[in-house]
Parts: structure tokens; C-alpha cells; sequence
């Protein structure tokens, strides 16, 4: 499998504040609109895959997010990064 090169804009937000919200952690539990500090990013260990066709589409990226009143930066779960089609990294 060939390389795959993170969208720019998902690098450009590391050091930055950004508002996040929703299933950050968790899908079951949904977080406030917060800001964070987002400190470093990854690529995610699961796949968006298609549950019809069991073909794998989208890797994921997770960040590493900190805020005032937390007691420790944490890693989100996985989000999709659809600008990348793992049908055409073959």
C-alpha cells in the first residue's frame, strides 16, 4: 500500500484552539461545545469501512486534546478522513 499524506488542514490545527463537541471521546457520550488546545495528531488504528460491501473507505486521524480542568491531554477517538479514498491506495 502506498503512503498516505494527511490534508494539510488537518496539520495546520495542531498548536491551535480549536471549538470542538460531540462523541470526542466516545460515541455513546457527547461532550459540550469546549475549546481545546490541540496538541498533536496520529493516524487512528480503525477504518471507515462500507457494512454492505465490508470494503474499506476512509482511514481515520486522532488528536491529542488538552484543556484548562482537565487533569491530563487525552487522544480522541478516530474521526474519518474523507479526503482520502482507500480504494485508490492499492
Amino acid at each position: 500500500m502506498e503512503k498516505m499524506i494527511m490534508p494539510q488542514h488537518y496539520i495546520d490545527i495542531v498548536g491551535k484552539k480549536a471549538k470542538l463537541s460531540g462523541g470526542l471521546f466516545t460515541p455513546k457520550r457527547a461532550e459540550p461545545s469546549l475549546e481545546y488546545d490541540v496538541l498533536d495528531w496520529r493516524w487512528g488504528s480503525g477504518k471507515i469501512i462500507n457494512t454492505k460491501t465490508l470494503e474499506m473507505l476512509h482511514p481515520t486521524v486522532e488528536f491529542l486534546i488538552k484543556r484548562e480542568g482537565m487533569k491530563r491531554s487525552r487522544w480522541t477517538r478516530g474521526f474519518p478522513v474523507r479526503e482520502i479514498n482507500l480504494k485508490d491506495c492499492k
